[in-house]
């Protein structure tokens, strides 16, 4: 599993963005740089991605259930039909993200920025000046 996770970094490093499909279900990605990466439709249950940056990225129906994203940075990622069940948000950023559709049961969200966040049932429950 190291090996592909090292390749995908190798590859983003390089430019490529888009990485449709994958399954990274419990891999560490925790702390990486990964702004405005595409991971549409790849599974991640159960993976660690502990204050990494997704700032911009797309995660549309992605599975992220059981997933640790404590700290992570998800400024305006685009999180659509994702599901995020029993997840971990604790302290996330998830300001201006979208999470219509998504599935968050029993998801934790203490201590998150949700500062404009479109909630599941695509209203944004934070709208303020």
């Amino acid at each position: 599993m190291q090996s592909s996770i090292q390749h995908l970094i190798e590859r983003y490093q390089q430019g490529e963005r888009i990485f449709h499909g994958l399954d990274l279900s419990g891999c560490d990605l925790s702390h990486l740089q990964l702004p405005e990466i595409d991971l549409s439709y790849s599974v991640l249950r159960e993976a660690s991605l502990v204050g990494t940056d997704l700032t911009w990225a797309i995660l549309r129906d992605v599975n992220l259930t059981n997933a640790n994203l404590t700290q992570a940075h998800l400024h305006r990622a685009n999180l659509r039909r994702a599901n995020l069940t029993t997840a971990n948000l604790k302290q996330a950023d998830l300001r201006a993200a979208d999470l219509s559709g998504a599935t968050i049961a029993n998801a934790i969200f203490v201590d998150s920025n949700l500062w404009g966040t479109v909630a599941p049932d695509g209203v944004s429950p934070l709208q303020r000046p």
